[in-house]
């Protein structure tokens, strides 16, 4: 499905008909980010995928541009027509986007997707102690293994989820699977996670420096709406709170982060730093991290934004990351992909609100 291509400009409302009036730069630059990613062939679905749909769907909020909103639209209607966790790939869905969109159209066939999905999710097998679920068991090379990356994705859909339905035990589900995921990848003594998780191996893989942005944005989006009162609140907030101190150190002096955090040989890579830019604000307006961070997600955001070249590209994104030894990590090409432009879109639509 092609977008149709965006003006810069827009028309204020109310006014009558003449010139378009000129937008400040940093919303030409959203304009440019959202039809650079919009280009992207999705692939229904991939790890990384979901964020950029927020992203347009964001930025297509913040522009009055309802051309990025229908294109997700449109999306998500193809994959509705498909059907909804027919398979276990369906667990990297945009289940979050899906109710965003359910929010506008109220279509009950999309709530009763993100209830297949919800279905789907709680019926994969525990893969470690803490209860963390494998999401492949239907694939032999990954039938016991857990990835950092859906914490982004379960415990923020399904906390929305419940919201949507009015039905708490999603939140349930919700802070189950993350707590889950946090016990098993997340240092005793520290606050970084590991990328993986193995039932036989135990934690594998590096201090990813993405995987980590997958932990922190699913930590805080999911904390954003989980009732305080609920059982599990303190420890992911204590634990959120662990990850933000320590990535506050991992920190270079540029306002990036080397791709495996531990390791200053490694490569700069941008996608973490835009996941700290478009998400340490939200925290810290929800009062779930001290306001003195703020100068982390301002250097972060500073640094991501020299390397926006004018088509709207994030550069230093590297590719899907398996878990792996360290020359794995830090090997991989750079490129244009959906995980880095995803968070650069949510950073600019969250600024220019």
């Amino acid at each position: 499905m092609k977008v149709a291509s965006a003006t810069g400009s827009w028309q204020a409302a109310g006014s009558q008909a003449g010139p378009p009036l000129p937008i400040a730069p940093e919303r030409q630059l959203l304009v440019r980010v959202a039809a650079t990613t919009a280009r992207w062939n999705f692939r229904l679905w991939g790890f990384g995928e979901a964020i950029a749909l927020r992203g347009l769907i964001t930025a297509g909020d913040v522009l009055d541009d309802p051309t990025y909103y229908g294109y997700v639209l449109g999306l998500m209607r193809g994959w509705l027509g498909r059907g909804v966790a027919r398979t276990n790939e369906d667990h990297v869905a945009p289940g979050r986007e899906l109710l965003a969109i359910w929010e506008r159209e109220r279509d009950p066939a999309m709530l009763e997707a993100a209830r297949a999905l919800a279905a789907l999710n709680a019926g994969f097998t525990p893969g470690a102690a803490t209860g963390a679920r494998c999401h492949r068991p239907d694939t032999p090379g990954w039938r016991h293994q857990i990835w950092v990356d859906c914490m982004d994705i379960d415990g923020p859909f399904l906390s929305r989820l419940a919201i949507a339905t009015g039905e708490d035990h999603y939140f349930d589900q919700a802070a189950d699977e993350l707590l889950g995921y946090a016990r098993a990848l997340q240092d005793d003594s520290g606050g970084l996670f590991r990328h993986g998780h193995e039932h036989y191996a135990g934690r594998n893989g590096a201090y990813w420096a993405r995987g980590n942005g997958w932990a922190l944005m699913g930590l805080i989006e999911t904390l954003e709406v989980l009732p305080r009162t609920h059982p599990a609140h303190d420890e992911l907030r204590d634990r959120l709170a662990s990850l933000v101190a320590e990535l506050t150190a991992r920190q270079d002096s540029t306002g990036l982060f080397h791709t495996i955090l531990t390791d200053q040989r490694s490569y700069l890579e941008t996608t973490l730093a835009a996941m700290i830019a478009a998400t340490l604000p939200v925290a810290i307006a929800c009062g779930l991290i001290d306001r003195a961070y703020a100068t982390v997600a301002s250097r972060a955001r500073a640094a991501v934004m020299r390397h926006v070249d004018e088509s709207g590209a994030l550069g230093l994104v590297s590719d899907a990351t398996p878990v792996g030894e360290p020359h794995v990590y830090a090997t991989r090409p750079f490129g244009i992909f959906p995980w880095g432009q995803g968070p650069l879109l949510l950073m600019l639509a969250r600024s220019a609100k």
